[in-house]
């Protein structure tokens, strides 16, 4: 699944790479974007007890090269850069920015409730300081589909 995960980022990616984009310059991509991601699990989220949350966010400048991402402050390199139950084990805020400009990216972001208490996702998708998505979600055992998102990062 996480394999699965990783291909549909990369072709996501891709294809915003791929994409065309208004810029200053006729046929010259802009780069100039800046994201930050907030995302907060409920204390009531606890690893041992089976549950599972992940975010994977990648990006990449004009020349394909993939950016670096800070990550409650400390920077993370590669082509995805992921957190998960570790993170957000008994409850956690992690925030995750852009490390430089960026022309194109993709965020993923879901996850499952393992025993009998069900815990909150709350998060916030930033570009350029303007807000693309925000909410709240109760994840609960046994939720059909299964609790997750993605999104390309670009302002609407």
């Amino acid at each position: 699944m996480k394999m699965f995960r990783v291909l549909l980022l990369s072709s996501l990616f891709l294809a915003v790479l791929s994409a065309c984009s208004k810029s200053d310059k006729p046929g010259v991509p802009s780069n100039d974007k800046k994201a930050k991601l907030t995302f907060t699990v409920s204390s009531e989220f606890h690893k041992v007890e089976g549950d599972h949350f992940e975010v994977t966010v990648s990006g990449a400048d004009t020349k394909g090269n993939f950016i670096d991402w800070m990550v409650n402050g400390a920077r993370k390199t590669g082509t995805n850069v992921s957190v998960g139950d570790d993170d957000f084990n008994n409850g956690k805020t992690i925030t995750i920015e852009s490390a430089s400009d960026f022309f194109g990216g993709d965020v993923y972001f879901g996850g499952f409730e393992g025993s009998v208490t069900p815990f909150t996702v709350t998060w916030k998708i930033e570009v350029n300081g303007t807000t693309i998505e925000q909410g709240t979600q109760k994840v609960v055992r046994d939720m059909s589909p299964t609790f997750s998102k993605s999104f390309q990062l670009k302002l609407k």
